[in-house]
């Protein structure tokens, strides 16, 4: 019973100690810093690539019994295509925020009370 009764005393010490029942320490505060980069990338796309043009001759001809008159020549001209990738680079903005701890800022000093008696005689 008497361990009791001094458990029950040492903890009504520690509570009545000035700040036991509050914290010591503020809570968290943070300081948030956006940073903002590019990110680049390529984005590569399957395309079809003019190369080039082949260009044919064709005699045109008129044939007349005997004789035979080549007139002009037609051209006729085969485009050349090949399998290309198409190669676009782009750059993607990226906003990334970074928490910092702020410093925490503690008064612990007493308000100031000034005490102003306009009845009471001034000796100068």
């Amino acid at each position: 019973m008497l361990k009791l009764v001094v458990l029950s005393a040492v903890l009504a010490v520690v509570a009545a100690r000035p700040g036991a029942l509050t914290y010591s320490y503020a809570p968290a505060a943070y300081i948030a810093k956006p940073e903002i980069y590019y990110q680049k990338s390529i984005i590569e796309e399957p395309t079809v690539a003019h190369v080039g043009s082949l260009v044919k001759t064709i005699p045109t001809a008129v044939s007349h019994q005997s004789s035979t008159v080549v007139h002009n020549s037609a051209k006729i001209t085969e485009p050349i295509y090949a399998p290309a990738v198409k190669q676009t680079l782009v750059s993607t903005p990226v906003a990334k925020t970074t928490y910092y701890a702020a410093p925490a800022a503690y008064a612990y000093a007493a308000p100031a009370l000034a005490y102003h008696d306009a009845y009471a005689y001034h000796h100068l």
